[in-house]
């Protein structure tokens, strides 16, 4: 049989592809492991959280695996069934409203790398005319993306009609197209029944994968905890992973008495929700703008050591917050900042935090020994002893610029501090 891109009746052709195929096979691993690296770096939308990332991870390592056994068995990559890995991360992407090109993209990325790889090892791995190892190896990786990419394409778009059909699916289209750009006019997603022109209060929720069990029903905790934080009140929630939503109210009244009134919910509830809350804004732009603020505080929140609390405000990390995304000057300034006080031991991290609620109470060591459950020698000492490896008094120090390197610490963690030297103790 022929296709456009291989005469599957050319046995020089399949032989000559196997010599190309024991060279790639002992490259498997790496192979998968760099271009899902590269391809989540370069489409960040769809390897935003760690389930998306173990989606797209596990289609490529299976895409992989059915292509290399094609050039080792002479086989035709484009008569199999894509790999259900390949199909579940389509549909993942079609439930939560995210964009098939970039979908498409990512195999064209695939495409590229694994072909490179071929073009790598054909002058060791191919016999003396390397130009038909190659040709062969090529023809069949794009005759599988061809095949591959009008599969998911499909699966896609089938489970996209089935979700909107759904009044969840629904829900999740109109806020997909809300968050994108593509609605501009509060009448356009009339379908809502949300006051997309007045106030909101965005909220990504989420239960930890560590205490998932025996709390499998995300959606009914929420809704619970937006009922009794604001009774009568307009919401919206969309699930974005099994165990993860987001979520907006629509807000009348003071917003930090909201705040409290959801810190107090979520402390006394027997569900481990966590919350990330951005700041009220009003209209499309400000749920829009709400929306990226409280993935961002959710970003935070991974990192932060200590771990965060289980609500967190845009609003009370703001400054951090906005500097996400350049790890390497954030590193060189907490090391310029706080010297050996920057490295990541269990003792730098005890005094920094001591010195960062230090500094939020006013420098009180009683404050300090109240809000932190110590003795206020205990604080006295620690505050010494931060002071010491400062190699300054702290009266020398801008407060501000001190402030802020002990809540980057905080929020940031291990990815802005110096790593453990070894042999060191902790």
């Amino acid at each position: 049989m022929a296709s456009v891109f291989v005469d599957w009746t050319d046995q020089e052709q399949q032989e000559a592809a196997r010599y190309i195929a024991d060279a790639v096979v002992a490259r498997r691993d790496a192979f998968v492991a760099e271009t899902a690296e590269l391809t989540g770096a370069e489409i960040p939308e769809i390897a935003s959280t760690e389930r998306d990332r173990a989606l797209l991870l596990a289609s490529i390592a299976e895409n992989t695996t059915v292509l290399m056994t094609a050039l080792l068995e002479g086989t035709d990559p484009s008569a199999v069934d894509p790999p259900p890995e390949a199909l579940a991360l389509a549909r993942e992407l079609a439930r939560r409203g995210g964009s098939l090109a970039h979908l498409l993209r990512a195999y064209r990325i695939g495409q590229a790398r694994f072909t490179s790889m071929c073009m790598d090892v054909a002058d060791d791995a191919a016999p003396a005319d390397n130009r038909v190892a190659l040709r062969a190896a090529v023809s069949k990786t794009a005759a599988f993306i061809d095949h591959l990419s009008e599969r998911v394409t499909l699966a896609y778009e089938e489970e996209r009609e089935r979700w909107i059909a759904s009044r969840s699916g629904l829900t999740q289209y109109w806020i997909s197209q809300i968050l994108t750009g593509a609605v501009t006019d509060a009448e356009q997603a009339g379908a809502l029944e949300y006051p997309l022109d007045g106030m909101h209060l965005a909220m990504a929720l989420w239960i930890p994968e560590s205490k998932r069990s025996p709390f499998p029903d995300v959606a009914t905790a929420v809704q619970q905890l937006l009922t009794e934080v604001a009774p009568g009140a307009a919401t919206l929630a969309v699930h974005t992973e099994p165990l993860a939503m987001n979520a907006w109210l629509a807000l009348h009244g003071d917003v930090v008495d909201v705040i409290e009134r959801l810190r107090a919910a979520i402390e006394a509830a027997d569900v481990p929700l966590r919350v990330a809350v951005g700041l009220p804004g009003s209209g499309i732009e400000g749920f829009r703008a709400g929306h990226r603020q409280a993935a961002a505080v959710k970003a935070l929140t991974s990192t932060a050591v200590p771990e965060a609390p289980a609500l967190v405000w845009y609003a009370e990390i703001a400054p951090v917050a906005m500097l996400a995304g350049d790890l390497t000057e954030m590193r060189t300034f907490v090391a310029g900042m706080l010297g050996p006080l920057a490295e990541d031991t269990d003792r730098a991290a005890e005094l920094r935090e001591t010195l960062r609620v230090h500094l939020s109470c006013n420098r009180s060591p009683a404050t300090t020994a109240a809000r932190m459950n110590l003795h206020r020698n205990t604080i006295r000492y620690r505050i010494q002893q931060a002071t010491e490896e400062l190699r300054r008094d702290l009266e020398d120090i801008d407060p501000f610029t001190l402030t802020a390197a002990l809540e980057i610490c905080r929020w940031y963690g291990h990815g802005v501090l110096i790593p453990r030297r070894t042999g060191v103790t902790t």
